[in-house]
């Protein structure tokens, strides 16, 4: 029994390093012929598709042609903006910036965003990058694209993406893909984003050409302050306490966060476990070292709050460096997002 024993020790350890291995070519064969038998199913059932297959292997369904330039090869600094559907091969719905398809499927939450996002080109995967390749601004492609291209590496030709790491690769899928613009460097495309939404909404400070309106800013490139209530009095805080009030806002007006319960419950944000009253504000020698409830907060609203003066109201509007950048911030700000906070200095809760 003790031989048995060390004899099934003996080839599970060799079975173990032999998995730990680089997957063999036989792994990406049998995904080969698993998306062979998947197309050749498929396209009895929807020959109204495209059945084009791209020069890496994923499948184009269907295009819907957009108008001016064509997106081209992506240089190192290259964004989309789009709106998505991603769907498994087994035809779940697992991600969409479509509200409407959200609630069809029943994933949707009302203190989700849903909307165009903007993607960093060389983030994305290289089966995205293949399809969104030709499209114009406006357009809409459905496409499936296979594991092998879910891959963030880039390789010169198709036979180095079958050759890589299976275990590194996504799992193949549809992606419906709706080019909403295209543009190189982010900061500039949000700068230009609030010079717009200035002109639009804040045409008495700002004026009505968003060119002018983007370049006056407060203070500070991508910063804006309004002040729409005047100070009880011309003093400014430093080295002390104070209470607010606030919203915060995307650009499209969609509210994420805010301490006021009315205002949550309205736009669908109250949460149950939050306290909703007026909160500390403390404020040091500089806007850097403002805190909120005694937490550090993003820059943008550390310096709306360092422009205010005592029962001031105001709003200040900033682009995405001083919010929460390419990140964004769970599933209400989307990455590269320019933000809106509107705040007012309260008198201290009793």
């Amino acid at each position: 029994m003790k031989k048995n024993i060390i004899l099934i020790v003996a080839v599970a350890a060799l079975c173990f390093a032999g998995c730990a291995r680089k997957p063999s070519s036989l792994d990406t064969d049998a995904t080969r012929r698993y998306i062979e038998a998947w197309v050749h199913v498929q396209k009895q059932k929807h020959p109204e598709y495209l059945w084009t297959q791209t020069g890496l292997g994923a499948w184009l369904l269907e295009d819907t042609p957009g108008t001016g330039d064509p997106v081209g090869e992506f240089p190192d600094s290259f964004y989309v903006r789009v709106n998505y559907t991603y769907t498994t091969l087994a035809g779940t719905i697992s991600g969409t910036t479509y509200e409407h398809v959200a609630q069809q499927v029943g994933t949707y939450d009302e203190t989700s965003y849903y909307g165009p996002v903007v993607w960093y080109g060389k983030g994305l995967y290289a089966g995205l990058e293949d399809v969104l390749k030709g499209m114009k601004p406006g357009g809409k492609r459905k496409a499936m694209i296979p594991s092998w291209l879910m891959n963030f590496n880039r390789f010169d030709n198709l036979d180095g993406y079958l050759s890589a790491d299976q275990s590194k690769n996504g799992d193949s899928g549809i992606y419906e893909l709706e080019l909403v613009e295209y543009f190189n460097y982010v900061n500039e495309w949000e700068v230009d984003s609030i010079g717009r939404y200035l002109a639009h909404n804040y045409a008495s400070k700002y004026g009505t050409d968003p060119v002018k309106a983007k370049a006056d800013s407060s203070g500070a490139h991508g910063f804006y302050y309004i002040s729409t209530k005047a100070p009880s009095a011309d003093v400014e805080l430093r080295d002390t306490t104070v209470y607010i009030n606030y919203i915060g806002r995307l650009l499209d007006g969609t509210v994420f966060d805010t301490n006021i319960r009315d205002t949550a419950i309205f736009h669908g944000v109250f949460s149950e476990s939050r306290t909703y009253e007026p909160m500390s504000v403390e404020f040091g020698s500089s806007w850097s070292n403002t805190k909120l409830g005694g937490e550090s907060i993003i820059r943008g609203f550390s310096r709306t709050l360092w422009n205010m003066k005592p029962f001031e109201k105001g709003t200040g509007i900033f682009y995405s460096v001083i919010g929460y950048g390419y990140r964004g911030s769970g599933s209400k700000i989307p990455a590269y997002s320019p933000l809106r906070f509107d705040i007012e200095i309260v008198a201290k809760p009793n």
